[in-house]
């Protein structure tokens, strides 16, 4: 007998993350996140299971160890190991070797304990082994702070809260997640991996990251930012560094944002995902540049439509796997994560010809996270589908043109769970939208209900955010509790959504709330001619920009029963001054519009200029830390309706981020998913 799923159902489910094959792909690495309920705190540890499956095996205790990489022999795990939540430091010594910051171990897997390697005072991450397995890179921030007396009375028995004041001189100053930026940078270290004083690599008023050896170890490629735009439009460029001499080769030009460098087996060729660095269509491309041809680049995905990264949205994870690249040993192929009408799947390109990458896992899934061998015969998946919050998977590699083998499912995390409730599937329809364009959405059903039945739903239009990201197969806590709670839910990939190539995604440029709007109204009223949904108990729920069309649709309709807005673009007048990126969004996706030159401009893509025309019940959620769509926003919109006598609610969760649904505080999330099925339950009632 199984019951509904509830949001308390959150405390217990158990992801996996960061699976990492062994070199000789016999064992996988993986990381297990799940949740302290007493403590409400998040825990991370690392296991070990046989390739060919068995019994897994943990080998950290956490309580927050995560990053595990491979030794080139095979024989030793490096990995970050963080505090469970932020911790003061005892004495200013114990500060200056990094207590309480997450740091970089080594764990011998021929028996022994794991030992720390770095002591670094900020903290240190992005373990990468050299060729030749003796010495590692690591990333780690640099800089003092703008008073260190704050810092130093916060130490010790008798540490003391001293409130801060900061100077700011940057236009980009802040970031979602972190914090302000502007105090420490983030450079390219190297230690001994027997242990040492590190060697810092990199310096200057610039953010270096994501280090890679040459195959030879002589010369080392990383991501960086040095224009003098970076504070204002930021985009990195991809560099090298010969250790020798210490010279810095630039290798891509400023047009470009790039990520992800990777290095070829044979050294001459460096392989790096990239973006527009301005006017972004949203569209990431998988690229190449010679070595001996620095801001020479080649574009391998042109006609590609999948982009060249993981874009699926769900709640159960913030980020979206950390885009990597793999060369095959005789580098021909490139692999990587791609994502096309719904689900992620790993693709491989070919670096010296013209023919389209082509797919390597199948199925109606999200594959958020992989590695492979050095051989490249074998897959290690980090997996979810719309019934499986995450779990291990192994597949062989098959380089032909036959149908891709079969994913060996290595995992079952959540199995006690997953057996007492029942969870929705979704049904995918096909709908033509604005210009007539097709266009994909789902429909999640209660599992008592069919498409035809006599007995109609209420039903839950729910929007996704970016806009250029998409809905696909992952797994959906919001979803899932809102089918248990008898609501249908719909939810489409309008125009400006990745997954179906450049123009789809760069169509809601200039045009927030224009044909994007009737895409998603169109694939509404597709949902309910297909039946079983009452068209008149509606409910619409999105947050981001999900939250803006949330805004925008109550505030141009009627139609719907209750709304819930999370996190949402209210004014982009204000989204300008007080976001992180607001001056991006305003000039790059609102054709160039700022508050004191084009203020109707601005107005007109404002859904806080329609705030007298919303009739619709609404429940405004915001988290008071959140620097992408801050506070401000919420709270404007909720004085507008409150002065106008609407109904509605503000509820805001203190010390929480733009990625609250995803990795907030435990309690916040569940109290969040409470406060949706409350809203609903009494605006838009099942019975």
């Amino acid at each position: 007998m199984t019951r509904p799923l509830v949001p308390e159902d959150l405390y217990a489910m158990r992801l996996v993350e960061d699976t990492r094959i062994s070199p000789d792909g016999s064992r996988i690495a993986y990381v297990v996140q799940s949740m302290d309920r007493e403590s409400y705190e998040y825990r991370r540890s690392i296991w070990l299971v046989a390739a060919d499956g068995g019994e897994p095996r943990r080998l950290t205790a956490g309580p927050n160890d995560h990053t595990p990489r491979w030794s080139p022999d095979g024989h030793a795990l490096a990995f970050v190991r963080s505090p469970a939540r932020p911790t003061p430091p005892h004495t200013k010594t114990a500060r200056d070797a990094g207590e309480g910051q997450g740091q970089i171990w080594i764990l011998p897997l021929d028996g022994g304990e794991p030992t720390q390697l770095t002591k670094q005072r900020y903290g240190a991450g992005s373990p990468t082994w050299s060729p030749d397995g003796k010495t590692l890179l690591f990333t780690a921030k640099v800089g003092e702070p703008e008073e260190p007396e704050v810092e130093d009375a916060a130490i010790g028995e008798e540490a003391n809260h001293l409130p801060r004041v900061r100077t700011i001189t940057r236009l980009w100053h802040k970031l979602d997640g972190v914090g302000f930026i502007y105090e420490q940078r983030t450079h390219i270290f190297s230690v001994a991996a027997d242990g040492g004083d590190p060697q810092q690599l990199t310096d200057g008023d610039y953010d270096d990251g994501e280090p890679d050896w040459s195959p030879d170890g002589s010369i080392i490629v990383f991501a960086s930012d040095r224009t003098d735009d970076r504070w204002t439009w930021p985009g990195a460029s991809i560099w090298t560094l010969h250790q020798a001499s210490g010279a810095l080769t630039r290798m891509t030009d400023e047009s470009l944002s790039c990520h992800a460098p990777k290095w070829s087996p044979d050294g001459k060729t460096i392989a790096f995902l990239s973006t527009a660095r301005r006017e972004s269509d949203g569209h990431t491309d998988l690229c190449v540049v010679l070595a001996n041809n620095p801001g020479k680049h080649r574009q391998l995905t042109t006609d590609f439509v999948p982009t060249c990264d993981d874009t699926c949205i769900d709640d159960m994870r913030a980020g979206h796997g950390g885009a990597h690249l793999v060369w095959s040993p005789d580098g021909n192929d490139i692999f990587f994560t791609g994502s096309m009408r719904g689900t992620t799947h790993v693709y491989g390109a070919h670096p010296s010809d013209n023919r389209l990458p082509r797919r390597l896992t199948e199925g109606s899934r999200r594959i958020y996270g992989f590695s492979m061998d050095d051989a490249c015969r074998r897959f290690a998946l980090a997996v979810s589908d719309p019934n499986i919050p995450g779990d291990l998977y192994m597949q062989e590699v098959d380089l032909g043109e036959n149908t891709a083998p079969v994913m060996e499912r290595l995992t079952h995390l959540n199995e006690e769970l997953l057996s007492e409730i029942e969870l929705a599937w979704p049904e995918e329809y096909s709908f033509l939208g604005a210009d007539d364009w097709e266009l994909q959405g789902w429909i999640l059903r209660p599992p008592q209900t069919g498409a035809g039945e006599t007995v109609d739903v209420p039903a839950v239009l729910e929007v996704h955010g970016g806009p250029m990201a998409m809905y696909g197969y992952g797994f959906f806590i919001e979803f899932q509790v809102l089918v248990a709670r008898d609501y249908a839910v719909i939810y489409t990939n309008p125009r400006g959504s990745t997954g179906y190539g450049r123009t789809f995604s760069a169509a809601v440029l200039n045009d927030w709330g224009g044909k994007d709007y009737q895409d998603i109204l169109a694939g509404l009223d597709a949902a309910l001619a297909k039946g079983g949904i009452d068209g008149t108990r509606l409910g619409i729920a999105g947050g981001s920009y999900g939250g803006f069309m949330t805004n925008w649709a109550v505030g141009h309709s009627d139609r719907f029963k209750a709304a819930v807005t999370m996190r949402s673009v209210v004014s982009m007048t204000t989204m300008f001054g007080i976001s992180d990126i607001g001056w991006e969004l305003t000039i790059d996706e609102l054709g160039g519009a700022t508050p004191w030159t084009e203020p109707e401009r601005l107005a007109q893509f404002s859904p806080f200029t329609f705030v007298e025309n919303i009739h619709t019940p609404l429940l405004i959620l915001h988290s008071d830390n959140d620097l992408r769509c801050p506070i401000a926003e919420g709270m404007q919109l909720f004085t507008a309706l409150k002065y106008l006598g609407r109904v509605t609610e503000l509820v805001i969760f203190e010390e929480q981020t733009h990625d609250l649904s995803r990795n907030g505080h435990p309690r916040s999330r569940v109290l969040r998913l409470h406060k949706i099925l409350d809203w609903f339950s009494a605006y838009n009632p099942v019975g």
